[in-house]
């Protein structure tokens, strides 16, 4: 067995159940997120909470891989809050929870499936992070958004390109350089916390 699968295997007699840790770590997540997702969508606004840099989408990066389902729907959740900062209508936000909820989801989904470690230790683990947590659900949350847009006729079709780039720019750069840090940098202690989740919840 390599490292590298060992984080996700559960010990013999090992024995994992939410908690409230799990509960204190979805909250603080809510709360890191809006605020770095307000402070991008104010910095770099494009309209409608779209913003060509959105420094909170490294909560949705990391937080699933992290946390499971508590990381997932804190991702998916905290841009209410954020987005309502930036002026966007709150049917907008409830349009764009599955734009939110995809681009944590996957990575989480990834890290699992494939079992990726998290403190990224070979190259296997970085291209995993990089197309699942950086491209992939950037670009399906892009993909969802300027439809959700265009639908309530907020955005015309000449402006797809600009909300579209915006969103997978504005999001895959944060993803790529904040994600990186944290997860080299606090993996190896989150790994052996227990609010760690190797399952979905805990």
């Amino acid at each position: 067995m390599t490292r590298s699968f060992s984080v996700w295997e559960t010990a013999e007699g090992e024995v994992r159940r939410p908690g409230t840790v799990h509960i204190a770590v979805f909250a603080l997540l809510i709360g890191v997120g809006a605020v770095a997702g307000a402070f991008g969508s104010i910095a770099v606004p494009l309209g409608y909470g779209v913003t060509g840099f959105w420094p909170g989408v490294a909560v949705q990066a990391v937080g699933g891989i992290w946390f499971g389902m508590w990381g997932v729907l804190a991702g998916a959740l905290f841009p209410f809050i954020s987005n309502s900062l930036a002026g966007a209508p709150l049917y907008v936000s409830l349009a764009y929870f599955p734009s939110n909820f995809i681009q944590g989801f996957l990575p989480a989904w990834v890290f699992r499936a494939f079992k990726v470690d998290p403190r990224l230790r070979s190259g296997r683990d970085w291209f995993h992070f990089i197309w699942s947590a950086v491209i992939v659900n950037n670009f399906l949350g892009a993909l969802w958004a300027v439809t959700v847009l265009q639908w309530f006729g907020l955005i015309t079709v000449t402006s797809v390109p600009l909300f579209f780039s915006g969103w997978v720019i504005g999001n895959g750069v944060p993803a790529l350089v904040f994600g990186i840090i944290l997860l080299k940098a606090l993996s190896p202690l989150v790994i052996r916390h227990r609010a760690f989740c190797k399952g979905w919840w805990a």
